[in-house]
């Protein structure tokens, strides 16, 4: 019995080797197949990992690699949106700071501009109102003095430019080291001079307006003064008192 058995089990080695070679190519085409099930796979995480991408840029308002959109100029400080009545806001208040440094710099002009005509001897700014004097002479000050006030019979030192109503100069004294002196009250000065020099103090400016008749009357002074000619002088009172 027993050779019996092997002869039916034993088959011949041809016959191994093509049962081998089966189990060979079907292990291949399996290896094939499942190659070819994630090679499928593949793609449709490739797909799944576009289809966020897109989704990303879509939510972002453009594409994942696209800058992000630039700030609006209605934009406000902290980057939100402006209301219409926010942008009105803000504008009157940029041109209310504009107005303000315009006006500054004119305000800075106008005082640049003063002193430059101080400087080039233009006419001085009156400080106080016109007065009228005895004698219809009128007077106003431009700097009020501290020092000792003007007297009759007492010795005045001033620096004094004479001029006509039409600005021409006819006499003046400026000189520091030799001032105009006299003593008001003798006659050696016209009298609107003496008259407008009344109650000033030392250190002071005034402005004082001689009428003709207080002045060089209808005759004049040669050929300077025409005759009837309103005199304006601006004088500086440099002391009071002394030799």
């Amino acid at each position: 019995d027993a050779p019996a058995e092997a002869a039916v089990n034993d088959e011949p080695p041809e016959k191994t080797t093509k049962k081998t070679t089966k189990k060979s190519k079907k292990r291949k085409l399996l290896t094939a197949a499942a190659t070819e099930e994630q090679g499928e796979a593949a793609p449709k995480e490739d797909d799944d990992g576009d289809r966020a991408i897109s989704e990303a840029a879509d939510s972002n308002g453009g594409t994942a690699t696209s800058s992000p959109p630039e700030s609006s100029s209605d934009a406000g400080p902290g980057g939100e949106k402006l209301t219409k009545k926010q942008r009105k806001k803000l504008a009157k208040k940029k041109a209310q700071e504009l107005a303000e440094v315009v006006a500054e710099a004119e305000g800075h002009a106008g005082k640049e501009s003063k002193k430059s005509e101080k400087k080039k001897g233009g006419p001085a700014v009156p400080q106080t109102r016109e007065r009228r004097l005895d004698g219809g002479v009128r007077v106003s000050d431009i700097i009020i003095g501290t020092g000792a006030t003007v007297r009759p019979g007492r010795m005045v030192a001033i620096n004094y430019e004479g001029a006509l109503t039409d600005g021409k100069v006819f006499d003046k004294n400026k000189s520091k080291k030799s001032p105009l002196e006299f003593r008001p009250g003798t006659g050696e000065v016209i009298k609107g001079l003496e008259r407008g020099l009344e109650g000033m103090k030392a250190g002071g400016e005034r402005i004082i307006t001689v009428p003709p008749a207080m002045g060089y009357g209808r005759k004049g002074s040669g050929n300077v003064v025409p005759g009837n000619a309103t005199l304006v002088f601006t004088v500086n009172l440099v002391r009071v008192g002394g030799r």
